[in-house]
């Protein structure tokens, strides 16, 4: 929004205007919803008569007001004096005309997305009687039923079937991973490793060796809360 503004007034003064010797305009202004209200504070010295040398002061507000058509940003706006002049009428009336100019941004309007409802029943032929929606609602109605127990049942198999594969992988204990390399050896301790173990610690406990240990654990990586299998030697 760029506006051009003319402003055109009288001040009628108490006594004779003789000389302005000075002059100054100032302004202020609020934004409203839909106007612009201000003032244009007009204010300086004059002599009342021509061999006078004292100076008198004057000072007028002169409130103006802008209507807007359109909604702007009001942090957009910019309010300017472009012009100043000043005329003596009459000898006791002052004419000041001011020009300014007001320049703003509109605001933007909001644009709602219009959200398209979907029909509750598609579009019904002319040939299409009562009876025959009724039987496609009830025909969808058991399609979806059957869809429904055929996922459950898929779900109860695919469930089984872990079941039965994490029940084969428990019947596999720890003695079967063992070497039967040598059969003097019957009898098997599991000892579950703590903070306090270490292998050294743990063959004086079993009364073994590292190297028997190793033939039935990977030493390499033993942490705390591993299993070792540590044979019992019965001669």
């Amino acid at each position: 929004m760029n506006l051009i503004i003319p402003f055109t007034k009288d001040i009628k003064f108490n006594s004779n205007i003789s000389e302005i010797v000075s002059i100054s305009l100032e302004h202020d202004y609020t934004v409203n919803d839909g106007e612009i209200l201000g003032n244009f504070i007009v204010s300086g010295d004059y002599k009342s008569h021509e061999v006078s040398v004292n100076k008198e002061h004057f000072e007028y507000v002169l409130p103006f007001s802008v209507e807007l058509t359109t909604r702007i940003d009001r942090d957009s706006v910019d309010f300017s004096i472009e012009d100043f002049t000043y005329e003596i009428k009459n000898n006791d009336t002052l004419e000041v005309r001011i020009e300014y100019s007001v320049n703003a941004l509109e605001e933007k309007e909001e644009v709602k997305e219009e959200i398209e409802e979907e029909p509750l029943f598609e579009r019904v032929e002319e040939d299409v009687t009562l009876e025959d929606m009724l039987d496609k609602i009830n025909e969808d109605i058991r399609d979806d039923e059957e869809a429904e127990e055929t996922d459950k049942e898929d779900t109860m198999e695919t469930e089984v079937i872990e079941q039965r594969d994490v029940t084969e992988d428990d019947k596999k204990t720890i003695i079967d991973s063992i070497n039967d390399a040598d059969d003097a050896f019957v009898t098997y301790h599991i000892h579950i490793m703590k903070e306090t173990d270490t292998i050294d610690s743990v063959c004086t406990k079993y009364n073994t060796t590292s190297n028997i240990l190793s033939e039935y654990n990977d030493l390499s990586t033993v942490a705390i809360g591993d299993k070792l299998i540590i044979p019992d030697i019965n001669e």
